[in-house]
């Protein structure tokens, strides 16, 4: 990194903190932090949840399966898209008729508060989890580019996040997230555009030759359904469910839709969220493409890429050694931002869990609510250091650790919500959270089939079949004493 990177670099820090600024100014009460006083615009919500789900590990991991395979990774938005209609038609009206403050409120209304509090404390921790390991992820690919220290880089962003989260609320997330969507959309594109200036032949030829090659295949319908995660079927269903629990009970997604100023923007935002995804992952899948071709010309161990592990870092590696100065510092901006956007999300996420759902008081004041959006900042800072600790000579695939924190808690609580919404269980406040267990402990079972089922012989089931499966059996246990419910 040059002096002009850091340049660019510092510049997407003042940014981030100036909209803080910005966002805190006027009267400022706990529930305008928390809430951004549901006055956000529908179109800057869509880009808040894109945002949101671009993480750093989707902004390394996408380019490296296009890399490695095709892009069948797309069929997932499809399955994600389905969900989200489902989530717009169904989950929100429902919703917005409670006028809730979290989401984990609507299992108080619906069933009872242990199911609430249930729910919000699987929330938090799981969430703290997946976003700490995100962080560690980020911060493990800007060191390498930059040397600025494993430990430091995480602080770093973890304070960058904190600061401008404490400053303006919800507020200060959605307008932080309109400018880091934008930059890491940018970084990606300008990544692409160089890369295929830098090849011998003409993008035309680049695309023939990954037709040919088949790395531009979409669908993928000859594979096994139940071992492969992109067959394509399977892949539409886990998009599918992914999207129903990730936006439709993850406080984290589901705070941007519930503070539009209105149910029609909150349907109509997630709804152009999902349609918006396609040319997202379409662009990262295309960096990988060209990748693919840039590293046929140029052999990759002139790089220093020598194993499987490095192929990890092959888009942070392309950066560092084909971007010149200054354009190096806006794509490292992309995926600082890419980094910072979720977990300013999820530390407002998880201090309205606390506020609303585990501890509520009659007056919550705003300086309780800044000390909690503190104290989470810490918190997620802790467990980034502490997977850069684990990771030390560990052979742990983290990416996938990140995706998999959150789908071992998702079956439970999406069957909690599922049965909140078509049964009546109220005055059997005990079912729901047994449910949430069943599918907790379904969940951890799949996680860990592979050494569960290799001594017997057996084949792995795909992660979205085991995410559907534990998801009915919390459904089953959590619905065992309801009766369909008649009206909403």
């Amino acid at each position: 990194m040059e002096t002009l990177d850091w340049i660019v670099m510092l510049a997407y820090a003042a940014l981030v903190i100036g909209i803080g600024v910005a966002a805190s100014r006027g009267p400022h009460s706990a529930e305008g932090h928390l809430r951004a006083d549901r006055s956000l615009p529908a179109w800057a919500v869509v880009f808040s949840i894109l945002a949101t789900e671009v993480s750093a590990a989707t902004y390394i991991g996408v380019p490296e399966a296009a890399y490695k395979g095709n892009w069948s990774y797309l069929q997932f938005a499809l399955g994600a898209l389905l969900g989200k209609l489902v989530l717009a038609t169904t989950f929100v009206p429902r919703y917005w008729k409670l006028q809730l403050p979290t989401v984990y409120g609507f299992l108080g209304q619906r069933i009872g508060p242990l199911a609430q509090k249930s729910c919000a404390w699987a929330f938090l921790g799981g969430r703290l989890i997946a976003s700490g390991v995100r962080l560690f992820i980020a911060a493990l690919a800007f060191d390498a580019a930059t040397g600025f220290g494993l430990g430091n880089a995480i602080v770093g962003m973890a304070l960058l996040s904190t600061v401008y989260t404490l400053l303006g609320g919800l507020k200060a997330v959605v307008w932080t997230d309109v400018a880091q969507g934008t930059i890491f959309a940018l970084g990606a594109l300008v990544a692409l555009l160089v890369g295929l200036h830098a090849l011998s032949i003409e993008p035309g030829a680049v695309v023939e030759r990954a037709l040919a090659a088949g790395k531009l295949t979409v669908f993928k319908w000859e594979a096994n359904p139940f071992s492969d995660a992109y067959q394509t079927l399977t892949a539409i269903l886990g998009g599918f469910v992914l999207a129903l629990a990730s936006h439709g009970t993850d406080q984290e997604n589901v705070q941007h839709m519930l503070n539009v100023r209105n149910q029609r923007g909150s349907a109509l935002s997630i709804l152009t969220s999902g349609l918006f995804t396609f040319p997202i992952v379409a662009l990262f899948l295309s960096v990988g493409t060209m990748l693919w071709a840039f590293y046929a010309e140029n052999t990759p161990t002139a790089y220093g890429i020598t194993t499987p592990e490095e192929v990890k870092r092959i888009f942070p590696n392309f950066i560092v050694h084909e971007l010149p100065a200054g354009l190096r510092g806006l794509v490292f901006a992309g995926l600082f931002a890419a980094a910072v956007s979720s977990l300013g999300a999820t530390l407002n996420a998880t201090t309205s869990a606390w506020t609303s759902d585990i501890r509520p008081l009659a007056d919550t004041g705003l300086a309780r609510v800044r000390r909690l959006i503190f104290v989470f900042g810490l918190l997620l800072c802790a467990v980034g250091l502490f997977f850069g600790w684990y990771s030390e000579g560990s052979t742990i695939d983290l990416v996938q650790l990140a995706l998999s924190a959150m789908t071992i808690l998702y079956p439970g609580i999406l069957g909690a919500f599922l049965v909140a919404l078509f049964l009546d269980t109220r005055g059997n406040d005990t079912s729901v959270p047994l449910g949430m267990l069943t599918g907790v402990l379904f969940g951890t079972a799949f996680f860990f089939q592979k050494q569960l089922l290799a001594p017997l012989g057996l084949p792995e089931l795909a992660w979205p079949w085991t995410m559907t499966i534990a998801t009915l059996a919390a459904v089953l246990v959590a619905g065992s004493a309801a009766r369909p419910r008649r009206s909403s």
